[in-house]
């Protein structure tokens, strides 16, 4: 059962995110936040990662990280779709995006889940790309998903646990 307590805001350098008034506000946030950053492609998500991993209480992190995921592969969505309307296409950068993708399957034409699921997890080849390159050749949405969700909680996972970690070598 999660506190009902409320949850202290984040900040990330300085500026607060937003204050919480229930877990259950944080929760639907996480993956709101993260559909947003899934959709936009900014960069920003390991970076709202790395500020969950200051919440408190503590036992909300993992919960959070998991649905920040969970939306971040939802937005993902957009990009897949971009992927199968890549000969419909025709505005310029979206065009330059599925080249890129395109020419990464064409080097790589056997590349599969194992692929995608290093992309989610190490961003080589950059996940964006990725995504796209899934929805070119027409992945199975279940397994896009999966592998796609698998990598990135991996990944989102670790970066939630670096300051713990960091603090543990350095006490």
């Amino acid at each position: 059962m999660l506190p009902t307590e409320s949850v202290e805001p984040i900040r990330i350098l300085g500026h607060t995110l937003g204050t919480f008034t229930t877990p259950g506000a944080a929760l639907a946030w996480a993956f709101v936040l993260g559909w947003l950053l899934g959709a936009i492609p900014m960069g920003a998500a390991e970076l709202v990662v790395l500020a969950l991993a200051a919440v408190r209480p503590q036992v909300l992190v993992l919960p959070l990280v998991v649905l920040m995921t969970a939306g971040h592969v939802a937005g993902k969505l957009v990009w897949y779709w971009v992927g199968t309307q890549q000969h419909r296409i025709r505005q310029p950068w979206l065009r330059r995006q599925l080249d890129l993708a395109d020419q990464f399957l064409h080097r790589h034409p056997t590349l599969g889940a194992s692929a995608l699921v290093t992309s989610a997890l190490i961003s080589v080849p950059p996940f964006q790309l990725a995504v796209i390159g899934a929805g070119i050749v027409r992945a199975p949405i279940g397994l896009f998903l999966a592998a796609s969700f698998a990598g990135r909680v991996v990944r989102f996972g670790l970066i939630a646990l670096l300051p713990q970690l960091a603090k543990g070598l350095f006490a």
